[in-house]
């Protein structure tokens, strides 16, 4: 299921803290009172300063498991750009899943909308009013917001920091085989033949440690053509759809 949803469904989160400095000896009142008052007009830089410096993406990514590790339930939109030379390919997504572990991937690729749910491990198609059913069997491992989650970490060892909405983590990418788990099988056979390859991974997440969103950027060399990937995604509705709405008939 996992390889439906495209290109990087992650989730992220991060803690900030700082230190408290203390130190012994004794001062006089008035060398108390003179560092009590630097201290003052000083601390809210330091401590600025302190939870940047203690931003750490291994413990962004635990925490996220831990407060939303049991979650199904999302809806991510996603753009997908493939362009080389004069060419460009864009395709557009919504998947939605539920919390009784349904799913639904409406898939637009500029000339045809189509709509996949994934009903009980059946694969059901609809397009054109007409709803046609896949005999393959679908792998459903991977799909939940909990499992997108715990798959990030791959990027433990990404650049962390805070922002104005909550956080975001940086990892440059300089192989297919460090986001190969967020690819689809076409795309990562087009990368066979790479003759290089580097991007940028960007994930955020709000206050509340929930994954929200995410950008990927890659660069190819290709048999002498430039081949530029780009994926933006937005997750909202997290742990909020109790079941999926169907066409009739299904």
């Amino acid at each position: 299921m996992k390889r439906i949803l495209l290109l990087m469904l992650m989730a992220i989160v991060l803690t900030a803290c700082g230190n408290e400095d203390s130190s012994g000896g004794e001062k006089s009142a008035e060398e108390n009172e003179n560092q009590n008052a630097s201290q003052e007009s000083e601390e809210p830089e330091q401590t600025e300063e302190s939870q940047q410096e203690k931003t750490d993406a291994s413990e962004i990514i635990e925490e996220a498991i831990a407060e939303w590790g049991d979650t199904s339930s999302y809806e991510a939109r996603q753009t997908f750009t493939i362009s080389s030379e004069d060419t460009q390919n864009v395709v557009r997504t919504i998947t939605t899943q539920s919390e009784q572990d349904e799913v639904k991937v409406e898939v637009d690729n500029g000339s045809a909308i189509s709509s996949h749910y994934i009903i009980d491990g059946d694969h059901f198609i609809y397009e054109d009013g007409n709803i046609s059913e896949e005999e393959k069997d679908v792998d459903m491992s991977g799909s939940t917001y909990g499992e997108i989650i715990t798959s990030l970490e791959a990027f433990k060892e990404g650049d962390a920091s805070k922002t104005d909405e909550g956080y975001k983590i940086e990892f440059p990418v300089k192989s297919a085989e460090e986001v190969s788990v967020f690819l689809n099988d076409e795309v990562l056979n087009s990368l066979d033949n790479a003759e290089s390859l580097n991007g940028l991974v960007t994930v955020t997440l709000n206050d509340e440690y929930q994954y929200t969103g995410g950008k990927l950027t890659l660069t190819v060399e290709s048999e002498g053509r430039e081949i530029n990937m780009i994926s933006n995604l937005g997750i909202t509705r997290i742990g909020e759809i109790d079941v999926l709405e169907k066409p009739k008939n299904m």
